[in-house]
């Protein structure tokens, strides 16, 4: 698993071809939060339920739907979505979000995926949240 994380950078390129840097910048907590906004916008997001135990970012889909909520506090977006008495009952092995989807499995981008072994017994309401927080700094 890899921290999500923004970097900034700055080159200057003369005339007669000298660059220099980088230069190690900072993304300023505006610039943090308007990207975490940028997530929110992003169009038909949808949390997709996978059982297999392939490597890599791929996923064999057993349903998915759309999210229930898309929230920003600062420089962390949640992704909420209720999965209801009937829905992904069992053992399960992957949860992932995508955007620009429909309810058609594989359509969209992946943008976030959890390999993680969970359960969801039946007649029970499970309400899943996804967050990612975007954080930079000077580096």
């Amino acid at each position: 698993m890899s921290d999500f994380s923004v970097k900034g950078e700055w080159f200057f390129e003369y005339e007669d071809g000298t660059v220099t840097g980088p230069f190690s910048n900072f993304i300023t907590q505006a610039g943090l939060e308007l990207i975490a906004q940028s997530l929110i916008d992003l169009p038909s997001l949808y949390i997709a339920i996978g059982d297999d135990t392939a490597p890599g970012e791929t996923m064999i889909e057993i349903m998915r739907k759309p999210v229930s909520s898309a929230t920003r506090t600062y420089n962390q977006v949640r992704i909420r979505t209720q999965l209801m008495q009937v829905e992904a009952v069992g053992d399960h092995n992957k949860a992932a979000i995508f955007t620009g989807a429909t309810g058609t499995a594989g359509s969209g981008t992946m943008l976030n995926l959890l390999v993680q072994p969970w359960s969801k017994a039946s007649n029970t309401i499970l309400t899943v949240e996804a967050r990612i927080t975007v954080s930079g700094g000077q580096l």
